[in-house]
């Protein structure tokens, strides 16, 4: 099993488990203080530890949408949306506001470059390089896209070629950019790991 696919399962496991305890302790302490007055209750939000997001996704969600729908000329509400559901690796949802984000904004390499992850993250390999290189056009040498594009290329058309170059000129102007290792191990390997 590949090393990323066995943290990013641990990862997962642990985010689990502890939303589950979460859950379950706050059940308890509900109950716990059920017989309380109302107003000495606490806050849902004071249940949980401190920095933690709420656990309602879909509330939040659901707020989130309605802010971008209210303000359809907000490219900032668009894309709070977007990245709540990238976030939540909700790519096609995610695709949706990113694609609205950059109709206001399209200089926004940031958005550009999340997008073109949603489409990796997708399989859709020749559009997930079309918006790095649309990436690129405006941001010469942005190391995300520049990591991005290698890894489109070589899991989609499996151009090694192109992918290696992609790769040199990261690691020219972004030496110490976490994926250099990475991409350099799988331009390494006979043929690319799907």
């Amino acid at each position: 099993m590949r090393r990323d696919l066995l943290v990013t399962a641990l990862i997962f496991g642990v985010v689990g488990f502890a939303s589950a305890y979460l859950y379950f302790n706050q059940t308890a302490n509900r109950s716990l203080l059920g017989s309380l007055p109302e107003e000495l209750l606490p806050e849902e939000s004071s249940l949980l530890p401190e920095g933690h997001p709420p656990f309602d996704v879909a509330q939040r969600w659901q707020e989130l949408r309605e802010q971008a729908e209210a303000s359809p000329e907000d490219s900032r509400a668009a894309l709070e949306l977007a990245n709540f559901l990238y976030d939540l690796e909700r790519w096609d949802d995610a695709v949706f506001w990113y694609r609205r984000t950059l109709e206001l904004d399209p200089r926004n390499t940031d958005a550009r470059t999340d997008l073109a992850t949603c489409y990796y993250n997708l399989e859709r390999f020749d559009e997930a390089m079309a918006a790095y290189r649309g990436v690129l056009e405006l941001e010469r040498n942005k190391p995300q896209a520049l990591y991005g594009l290698a890894l489109a290329q070589l899991r989609g058309p499996q151009d090694k070629a192109a992918a290696r170059r992609s790769y040199q000129q990261l690691r020219r102007n972004y030496p110490d950019f976490p994926g250099v290792e990475h991409l350099e191990q799988l331009l390494q390997q006979e043929s690319p790991r799907r």
